[in-house]
């Protein structure tokens, strides 16, 4: 994981450390936060289930049995994140019959728009996945029947439900690092600050998996995960705190000149290498984390970590001592999204707007978008027409050789559609993700079901698609450019990729 690959030649080294390099090395995904505001639940308490005894709402025999028919299905594709400590549960809780008997119809909706469970490729890519959390039409017929005849029940009201089936399995952590002290906030509405955390080796080690463990998801927008090099140690210690806070503001960590290993955004969950392959630790690294804070809010404190797999002495015996690296490849399209003709302000202005990621992130935030731009051969001028709210880029990447790992797609708010295609115009096209229905808070990782080989001389095509109909109420209009903040905007993709 130590090795970071650029398709394009002559990318200058912090740039590629700075906001192009926001989520590579997520290897691994598991059932993230839903953010879709249930509030719909509790007006639709009345309409099924209202018995809120113990006993059961008995199924006449021609209706569908929901111990049968409805709960295995909820078990297989539900629980699992919605029990426990799965990520839904603070947003929608599923630990007995009763909680989704009250809920009946909301489940119903969200199943039949295909929200939930959360699979957003479309069908068209021409690729297996491993871990495909689609349900089937006829699974979600089942549930909306049941919901639509009353939400009749042939099991107690208080059975406790079980899941079936994780959506990704879980890590077996050895370890979880954590820093000494939350962060308490800052007055900034996107804030980047790095803290060091150490895992205390003394000898040569292999992580095989990296988890992020979210504390404050109200404020968390994304964690990048950097190897710190003992040699390197130094220069972040120095900064650790000089400002009177833990850890240091760091809208880039290109100071240090760190490779990124891993990384978190909602819906995202362990990275984990397969096996015999990971990152190599010496006595002494640590790890640097870029914790990306969102403010909207106001602060929250936070104290977010890590957990890490370590591979055994077997393992990297049987590896012939020494596991596999995994690089990973980068995918930047053009952002340039004008603001539509309903829209105005100084900040439609492209050249203002670029003023203000300068102001407000930094003098290298304000050069992505045009470094972007070069390397897709493209100009602001070519997405001057793009007037009625809705924009798209494209992007030609070319590839290294080596066995795709896993893709992962990027984008913030405004994001609607995303497609990768695999040397498009040519006769071995083949569409890999494919996404009408962009939602940022489900994030996920895809990972071949079969080995997916990439050839040198390949081509991927990047292609990314927003409506500014999704712009935050009364937040005022601006021309959108490649930008790290939240309500900026991004065309982005990482593949990890073993050589």
């Amino acid at each position: 994981m130590a090795e970071n690959y650029d398709a394009r030649a002559g990318v200058p080294r912090w740039l590629t450390l700075s906001g192009v390099l926001l989520l590579a090395a997520m290897v691994f995904v598991a059932c993230g936060t839903d953010s879709t505001s249930v509030a719909e639940p509790a007006a639709l308490e009345d309409n099924a289930g209202e018995d809120s005894g113990g006993t059961e709402t008995t199924a006449a025999p021609s209706q569908t049995s929901f111990a049968n028919d409805v709960q295995p299905i909820l078990e297989a594709n539900c629980v699992s994140c919605h029990s426990d400590t799965g990520p839904g549960t603070t947003h929608l809780e599923m630990a007995t019959v009763d909680d989704v008997a009250s809920i009946a119809e909301f489940i119903a909706f969200r199943v039949e728009d295909k929200q939930m469970p959360p699979w957003p490729q479309t069908g068209l890519q021409e690729i297996a996945y491993q871990y495909d959390l689609s349900m089937s039409d006829e699974d979600r017929q089942v549930i909306i029947d049941w919901a639509a005849a009353g939400a009749p029940l042939d099991v107690d009201r208080a059975t406790n439900l079980t899941g079936t089936r994780e959506a990704y399995p879980p890590i077996d952590a050895d370890m979880v690092i954590n820093a000494s002290s939350p962060y308490p906030g800052s007055d900034k509405l996107d804030d980047y600050r790095c803290r060091i955390l150490d895992p205390e080796f003394t000898d040569t080690t292999w992580v095989t998996s990296i988890e992020t463990r979210p504390d404050e998801t109200k404020v968390l927008h994304h964690s990048l995960i950097y190897h710190l090099p003992a040699s390197q140690r130094a220069s972040a210690t120095a900064s650790d705190g000089a400002d009177g806070s833990p850890g240091w503001q760091c809208q880039t960590v290109s100071t240090f000149g760190l490779d990124q290993v891993a990384g978190w955004a909602p819906g995202t969950g362990p990275s984990s290498m397969p096996d015999g392959s990971g990152l190599k630790m010496e006595a002494g690294d640590a790890f640097v984390v870029q914790w990306h804070y969102h403010y909207d809010n106001g602060p929250l404190p936070d104290n977010s970590g890590i957990a890490l797999e370590i591979a055994s002495a077997e393992q990297v015996a049987a590896a012939g001592g020494a596991l596999d690296p995994i690089s990973n490849m980068t995918l930047v399209g053009p952002v340039e999204i004008p603001c539509a003709t309903y829209e105005s302000g100084p900040l439609c202005d492209r050249d203002a707007a670029i003023d203000r990621l300068r102001t407000e992130f930094g003098s290298e935030s304000a050069l992505i978008p045009e470094f972007v731009n070069s390397q897709c051969n493209v100009t602001p001028a070519d997405f001057a027409l793009f007037t009625d709210g809705k924009a798209s880029s494209s992007c030609d990447i070319p590839t290294p050789a080596g066995e795709v790992v896993s893709i992962l797609p990027h984008m913030h708010e405004l994001g609607t559609t995303y497609r990768l295609t695999l040397n498009p115009g040519t006769a071995e096209e083949k569409i890999l993700i494919d996404i009408d229905a962009w939602d940022f808070q489900w994030q996920m990782g895809y990972y071949p079901a079969e080995p997916l080989m990439f050839e040198r001389g390949d081509v991927l095509r990047l292609e990314c698609g927003w409506d500014r109909a999704l712009w935050p109420a009364g937040l005022e209009s601006r021309y959108l450019v490649w930008a790290e903040g939240t309500e900026d905007e991004m065309c982005f993709g990482s593949v990890a990729i073993r050589r």
